[in-house]
């Protein structure tokens, strides 16, 4: 079985003292032990070892779990559990048990390149991006900010145009293969990757840019890791921005006077260790007053959509969901800023209009003159 490879992470994971059970996003939220890392990571465990096969009850403990990779942070051992359901998810997918939601994304991406199942052909029929034959940069805008939430491309758009910056958007832009990837779905999103390996690299341009945490996450840790490495650098949004400004090609002048709290993306965050750049942004906008949430950066809980959980288990990702606008509430912050536009979509789903949400994005682009 693929699993092989994690069978030291699995066996001592399966003896641990599993102090992860007390911080996972849904064994927290459903109270069950075998929706803990631990109970996880004991069912690939008997099932690596011949004690169990694969079943549908599996299967639904498989997809409860945002893999946001919180339990990882509060492992002594520090190992990779999310990557270990990830792994076991493509297992059960090989051996044709199926959770209807996520084969739904994985067609979804098959037949229209992103896993909304939108037309292909509308992607960006409302975006007013340049299109640039020999760009410096590439914008890679991603499903999310293309097809729910465009004020977050359009934001992005237009702190690059006040930039001037040599960019274009892809053409034949397609899912950066996460949520696929994610949801155990490999040989799906390999194609994605290809694609958009070939269309990335074919412009020989210097740097992709992305305002999504999970695109991010995936262009730069699992295009290599799958065999589709990029030859441009590839940068978050908040990092790109951040240059512009060191480069003094755009400023921060116009005061917004608001008191925001940050929420830390689990791809940008814990999967890949950015914590700094988006805070220091938002401190630079004058007349913004940065409080932080009790549980922040490697500690921060997930909003619940990661991982295909919105998919599969809707019910178990708006608890989670609730929980971190509660836990933003009782900063006093009127604003919840984030930089991904999954978890703007999430949080800004079950807020109840009783807190603001926006993408780092859309605020740095309101803080232009």
């Amino acid at each position: 079985m693929a699993t092989e490879k994690y069978a030291d992470e699995i066996r001592f994971c399966a003896s641990c003292a599993k102090m992860c059970r007390h911080v996972c996003t849904s064994g927290t939220i459903t109270k069950s032990e075998s929706a803990t890392p631990y109970g996880r990571c004991l069912l690939a465990y008997y099932i690596e070892n011949g004690v169990l096969e694969p079943s549908e009850e599996i299967l639904d403990i498989m997809y409860q779990c945002s893999t946001c990779g919180l339990c990882q942070a509060n492992c002594l051992l520090d190992y990779d559990i999310p990557k270990v359901v990830e792994t076991l998810r493509a297992n059960l997918v090989e051996k044709g048990l199926v959770n209807e939601d996520a084969a739904r994304l994985a067609e979804n991406a098959e037949k229209e390149h992103n896993p909304y199942g939108e037309p292909h052909s509308e992607r960006f029929s409302k975006l007013k991006a340049a299109k640039e034959t020999n760009p410096e940069v590439i914008y890679f805008v991603g499903c999310t900010s293309a097809y729910r939430n465009p004020e977050i491309a359009e934001a992005v758009l237009n702190i690059l145009d006040r930039a001037n910056i040599n960019y274009t958007i892809l053409d034949d832009e397609w899912c950066c293969g996460s949520p696929i990837l994610r949801t155990g779905y490999r040989k799906q999103a390999r194609e994605l990757m290809k694609h958009n390996q070939e269309m990335i690299n074919g412009m020989n341009a210097k740097i992709v840019v992305t305002p999504c945490a999970g695109c991010y996450k995936t262009l730069k840790q699992d295009y290599p890791e799958q065999g589709f490495p990029l030859k441009a650098e590839v940068l978050h949004a908040s990092e790109f921005i951040q240059r512009l400004i060191d480069k003094k090609k755009i400023k921060l002048d116009k005061k917004i006077k608001k008191i925001v709290t940050y929420h830390d993306p689990c791809h940008l965050g814990r999967h890949s260790e950015i914590y700094d750049a988006p805070r220091k942004l938002l401190e630079q906008i004058p007349g913004v007053e940065l409080v932080e949430m009790e549980f922040n950066r490697e500690n921060a809980h997930c909003c619940g959509s990661g991982g295909g959980m919105e998919a599969t288990y809707p019910e178990i990702a708006e608890q989670a969901g609730r929980r971190r606008v509660e836990e933003a509430k009782e900063t006093g912050a009127k604003i919840i800023v984030t930089c991904c536009p999954f978890c703007k979509k999430q949080l800004l789903k079950v807020s109840d209009n009783e807190i603001e949400v926006y993408d780092i994005a859309e605020l740095l682009s309101q803080g232009l003159e």
